[in-house]
């Protein structure tokens, strides 16, 4: 695993009073740790002869760590080949919803460090021109102004922007943090010696998402609590105090069924109570 250490990348100061207003969003539920070291790639690696059930596994092992990027290293030897691989990884992505997995061999790290020199990362982040901000939107960009992340609103996905004839999600508001340079640009090397593009964006990675729901329906905020799991390492659905309970039960139930930790349930006051702490 690669991870990104919040604590340096913000400053040891940003990163307490953020580490601060997250254990009060979620409820102690997240730790100084958990939130300090935040996933960027996941690797499995098979160097023997490995099963189809094997390769199956690794990869819903790598969808499991929430990583931008996921990699399954193989040897071609045996019966495994990245051919084989990769129509396992096809039956991952159709049947159990596995995304942005790759699958490279044991040679593409080679002379990977001087490779990288030489590559350059494009940044997939689309930020959009909104005329007018609402309240919620305005505190919660100047909230990530002073915790020195990036703030979005109207965020769509970078995973998303080359989708054709599909819904396209969007956040109501999210924020980012910049991966170190030689980070990206090392990721962006290693696919690009197997001319392969991703998904994701390498440059930033989207810490929190949060989308804001005042009276509409359980099924609209149900799609809410889907799009925040997919995409954003933790997503805050913010409702007022008055909708907290019947909205907490929806955000249960897809819980349960859907297997989501990553969603907590805020009262709209909350961010404007605890803005105080980060300045």
């Amino acid at each position: 695993m690669w991870f990104i250490d919040l604590a340096k990348m913000l400053g040891e100061d940003a990163f307490s009073r953020l580490s601060l207003v997250i254990s009060k969003w979620t409820t102690q539920q997240i730790s100084y740790d958990t939130l300090r070291f935040i996933p960027y790639a996941a690797f499995e690696v098979e160097v023997s002869d490995p099963t189809s059930k094997t390769i199956y596994s690794d990869l819903h092992n790598l969808a499991a760590t929430r990583c931008q990027i996921k990699i399954e290293v193989i040897r071609e030897i045996g019966d495994m080949n990245v051919e084989r691989a990769n129509r396992i990884k096809e039956s991952a992505v159709r049947f159990c919803g596995a995304t942005d997995l790759y699958i490279l061999t044991p040679d593409i790290f080679d002379d990977l460090l001087t490779t990288q020199r030489h590559s350059s990362t494009t940044c997939l982040i689309k930020s959009l021109k909104v005329c007018k901000l609402n309240d919620l939107q305005n505190q919660l960009l100047l909230l990530a102004d002073d915790l020195n992340l990036e703030g979005e609103v109207e965020f769509i996905p970078p995973e998303c922007l080359s989708l054709k004839n599909v819904y396209i999600p969007r956040l109501d508001a999210a924020w980012l943090i910049k991966v170190p340079n030689v980070v990206s640009d090392l990721m962006s090397a290693l696919l690009a010696k197997y001319s392969m593009n991703a998904t994701k964006d390498l440059c930033h990675i989207t810490l929190f998402g949060f989308e804001y729901e005042k009276v509409t329906s359980h099924k609209h905020i149900a799609g809410s609590v889907a799009n925040l799991s997919r995409h954003s390492c933790i997503g805050f659905l913010v409702t007022p105090a008055k909708k907290v309970v019947s909205v907490k039960r929806i955000v249960n139930r897809y819980s349960l069924a859907f297997g989501f930790n990553n969603v907590f349930l805020l009262d709209a006051s909350d961010i404007l109570r605890l803005r105080g702490i980060a300045l």
